[in-house]
């Protein structure tokens, strides 16, 4: 069988980057690893999107399977438009919005089904069926859309209970020493799955009570370093980034982790970790391993709102204490924050602008909020009016720009403070790093970042001293 794997990456903010995707990644090499054959339409403009009608035509795809979250939900519509005339192809959509929000099979014309939850099992599953002629219908995992636009809604199956068992991912599929390049010579590799906590803006919480079984697994060490060594046989990169939710979730898995590693890999690295699972012992660990930068989510700078609203318990004095002790061991920080939560105000966002002043992380990304069905903010802002009953028709640049009508805080404003987020955090301690960043976040900023792709290493160096 021959599957086209699509992936869409227009309007996302990621300085110039090309970006890989893990999932689609495991699942091009599961497929292989069964005989099938695989390809992958990728593009970051929507002004590419006509390409795919040449890429079926040369491919001639059995199945494609599409993967989005909900902001690129409009352009897989539109890729479904162009691609109608091909009637043999079995269209597929999976990723967070069609787990969670499996309705939109009746929404999206010229997609037979969705996937809900883990796609490798369900995929090989289906891909056999298609090929050997059997009934698919009642294949678990899968909503599939039959005559008179009815839906057979299956069950979904259990989490892979062996995840040593799956296979090493895809990177060539991605032309993946390009993706490295793009990103300052930095490799993307993730050991987990699944997140234990419980924020109410984020969709892994309900993504974990979609299937039975244990949500949240790491691979074995072994099988990890593995693959990393692989990757480091295969490809030419200065630092690793481990993507996953909370690289610093299980002490004991990170101390063993990290005395194969440096044996083994020895590349400076940086992770994600959980402001509550920061200490003396774990950081030293870290250092000594070769950890050089630790990103960690304050979200929101108003205790109460943090609490009440995101679901996220820690306090201030807790995420000052956590940036402070990073810093003590000569780790550099990276702060994660999100502006226009419903309910919130122009004067409670200052507090998010106040405390990244006093905790003065290395670097920080801020996004606006995105409110993606499945999570209890989705609800929330419908329950509102927040949000309009075409929400999914909207065409806007991701985590730039807001799709929410809020009282509170005008969309005008929400931009406005987004884009000088950056500006007043660094201003005081380093104009040069306000400047570049104010520039970054600027209406045009992504599109002069990506024309000036050639030297962005050295405006990278230069905004950070």
């Amino acid at each position: 069988m021959r599957i086209l794997f699509v992936y869409t990456d227009i309007n996302t903010m990621g300085l110039g980057a090309r970006s890989y995707h893990f999932g689609i990644g495991i699942l091009s090499a599961t497929m292989k690893q069964r005989g099938h054959q695989v390809e992958l339409f990728y593009t970051q403009n929507k002004n590419q999107l006509e390409n795919i009608v040449q890429v079926i035509n040369a491919f001639k795809p059995d199945i494609i399977g599409f993967t989005a979250d909900t902001t690129q939900i409009i352009y897989i519509k539109k890729i479904l438009a162009k691609i109608k005339c091909f009637k043999k192809s079995f269209t597929v959509l999976g990723g967070c919005h069609a787990s969670l929000y499996p309705e939109c099979l009746y929404e999206i014309e010229g997609l037979d089904a969705i996937c809900r939850g883990e796609g490798e099992e369900t995929l090989v599953e289906l891909a056999g069926s298609l090929r050997d002629g059997k009934d698919y219908r009642g294949i678990k995992g899968l909503w599939i859309k039959t005559e008179n636009n009815r839906v057979v809604k299956n069950p979904t199956r259990p989490f892979i209970s062996d995840f040593d068992a799956l296979p090493f991912r895809d990177y060539d599929l991605f032309d993946y020493q390009n993706i490295i390049n793009s990103d300052y010579g930095r490799l993307s590799f993730m050991l987990s799955r699944g997140c234990p906590f419980n924020c109410a803006y984020c969709a892994s919480p309900t993504m974990g009570r979609l299937q039975e079984g244990k949500y949240v697994r790491f691979f074995s060490v072994g099988r990890a370093i593995a693959e990393l060594k692989s990757l480091k046989e295969k490809y030419q990169f200065k630092t690793v980034f481990f993507a996953d939710d909370i690289f610093t979730l299980n002490k004991d898995y990170v101390f063993t982790f990290c005395e194969k590693y440096k044996q083994e890999i020895g590349i400076p690295f940086e992770v994600n970790a959980r402001i509550e699972t920061i200490s003396a012992d774990m950081l030293s660990v870290l250092k000594e391993t070769g950890c050089f930068k630790i990103h960690m989510g304050i979200e929101h700078g108003n205790e109460d709102f943090r609490k009440n609203i995101l679901n996220r318990s820690m306090s201030n004095e807790q995420i000052i204490d956590a940036f402070k002790k990073v810093k003590e061991f000569g780790i550099a920080t990276k702060s994660y924050n999100i502006i226009g939560f419903p309910f919130e105000t122009k004067e409670i966002h200052f507090d998010t602008v106040a405390l990244n002043q006093k905790v003065e992380p290395d670097a920080h990304v801020c996004y606006v909020f995105q409110p993606y069905p499945g999570t209890k903010l989705y609800d929330f802002c419908r329950q509102h009016n927040f949000i309009a009953a075409d929400v999914f028709e909207s065409e806007i640049v991701s985590r730039r720009d807001t799709v929410l009508n809020l009282p509170s805080f005008p969309r005008k404003e929400i931009v406005k403070c987004h884009r000088n987020f950056s500006y007043r955090i660094y201003r005081k301690k380093s104009l040069r790093k306000a400047i570049v960043y104010k520039i970054y976040y600027s209406q045009y900023g992504e599109r002069l970042i990506k024309i000036l792709s050639p030297v962005k290493n050295l405006l990278r160096n230069f905004a950070m001293k």
